[in-house]
């Protein structure tokens, strides 16, 4: 049996219907980079939300050599 991985978000940054940026990382950091994003850009949508336990499980699993 494994740890539970601490719960993780999705920030996402969208030009129109585009895909321009997308963080995944714990929530304080999270939040720190969409505030970071809509400093920058400021007309954009900015998302964040939480990640999906099996996105989380696929990208541990990518993370492991």
């Amino acid at each position: 049996m494994t740890a539970a991985s601490p719960p993780r978000r999705r920030v996402r940054v969208w030009f129109g219907q585009y895909l321009i940026g997308d963080y995944i990382g714990e929530p304080a950091y999270a939040n720190r980079y969409e505030a970071a994003m809509r400093r920058r850009f400021p007309g954009l949508d900015i998302t964040n939300d939480p990640l999906g336990q099996r996105a989380q499980q696929d990208q541990s699993r990518a993370a492991d050599p």
